[in-house]
């Protein structure tokens, strides 16, 4: 299944920050329709997508009944898209059990456009990735005085 869709590229703090363009109401109701065939669990579907020249695999995110897409980082560097900026993206989705869609030109997807920059959380001074800090290990983030497992 192939779903081609524009949105705007909105930031998630939660427990995994990601950059994420949300999934409109007719594509999600496609996807929905087969989400019980496809998803590998938790809600989450494989899926491959093509942001401009740009293409990357990923899982798009079950969200309060919609379904988030997220847009990896080194998709967003390549392109040159940050936070707010309108983007066009296809996503395709493999469905064992459905008709193979006529494959269409990633090429024809609409360009960014471009908005006033906004405020991005994960450019914050108190913004601490552990996963970007290689010596962060289980410890960190933990006060001075916080216990640790030997006491």
């Amino acid at each position: 299944m192939e779903l081609r869709f524009g949105g705007e590229v909105v930031w998630w703090r939660g427990p995994a920050p990601f950059h994420f363009v949300a999934l409109p109401e007719p594509e999600a109701a496609r996807l929905r329709a087969v989400a019980s065939r496809v998803t590998y669990g938790w809600g989450c579907i494989p899926a491959t997508v093509t942001l401009g020249a740009t293409t990357f695999t990923t899982s798009i995110f079950p969200k309060d009944g919609g379904f988030l897409v997220p847009v990896k980082t080194a998709a967003r560097r390549a392109e040159g898209v940050e936070l707010g900026d309108e983007v066009a993206l296809v996503v395709v989705v493999d469905d064992p059990d459905g008709p193979a869609d006529d494959a269409e030109d990633p090429q024809d997807a609409v360009p960014v456009t471009r908005r006033a920059p906004r405020h991005d959380p994960a450019d914050d001074d108190d913004y601490f990735d552990p996963a970007a800090d290689p010596a962060a290990g289980p410890a960190a983030g933990r006060g001075a005085d916080a216990p640790t497992a030997a006491g």
